[in-house]
């Protein structure tokens, strides 16, 4: 079932792009490829223990750019192969069933219907590849980790795809593609993705933080939940009213 607060973009959207941690998947990415990366002795107990603590100052609007650093140093010298077996763990043990049903089934209708898929997050480029083999992605916007030697240098390559950044980068991938921002739908959990939002021609907020839910109430943004209990609200309403 197509909530039905997206009927109208599904149809009318050329091009789908999504946010991918708490859009599409319930729990963070980056957390869950931390917890196995943990279990498998290459990350230290401190760096598991700090998500907590950077997760709370992102949902109260803490968490700028510029608090965002280009250096992920728990992950210096660890091998390209070692990070994406904990990547496929990760989509395995957690991810896999962190993706909302609902979210991948209208993937597949946007698909169905010829339009193409963008995943763009903040969450590593090694991370989110089965993610986006899984929902048919044609291209995904991320931090990418940077190698030497097949080595992780500890550090992103041109800092983090977040924010405003991230909405650069859509907009260079959108450029170099010859797709006009306004065929484009664009979904997100998080008030920091508003630059994104305001780029497209369909901005949609799912899931949102408070933030966001007032800035899309007062622009009257569509506002969807993947959730089949909130679906199902919206079933009784339709018959009660």
């Amino acid at each position: 079932m197509i909530p039905a607060a997206l009927t109208t973009v599904l149809k009318r959207a050329q091009v789908h792009i999504f946010d991918v941690d708490h859009t599409l998947t319930r729990h963070s990415t980056g957390r869950r490829f931390v917890q196995v990366g943990h279990r498998a002795g290459l990350f230290p107990t401190a760096y598991l223990l700090s998500l907590p603590f950077f997760y709370l100052r992102y949902r109260m609007g803490k968490l700028g750019l510029q608090h965002i650093t280009r250096e992920i140093k728990p992950i210096t010298g660890c091998h390209r192969e070692e990070l994406a077996a904990v990547a496929a763990d990760a989509w395995q043990q957690y991810i896999r069933a962190d993706l909302y049903p609902a979210a991948e089934r209208y993937i597949a209708a946007c698909r169905e219907g010829g339009a193409a898929i963008i995943l763009a997050s903040t969450s590593f480029d090694i991370i989110l590849q089965p993610l986006a083999a899984a929902v048919g992605a044609d291209e995904t916007i991320s931090s990418i980790l940077e190698f030497r030697d097949d080595r992780a240098t500890g550090w992103l390559e041109g800092g983090p795809c977040y924010a405003e950044q991230k909405a650069r980068r859509l907009a260079e991938t959108l450029e170099r593609r010859d797709i006009p921002p306004a065929a484009c739908a664009f979904y997100s959990d998080s008030f920091h993705d508003l630059p994104s939002l305001d780029l497209v021609g369909f901005p949609v907020a799912v899931h949102p933080d408070p933030v966001l839910r007032r800035v899309a109430h007062r622009r009257a943004w569509p506002i969807a939940s993947w959730t089949a209990h909130a679906i199902l609200r919206r079933i009784r309403s339709s018959r009660d009213s």
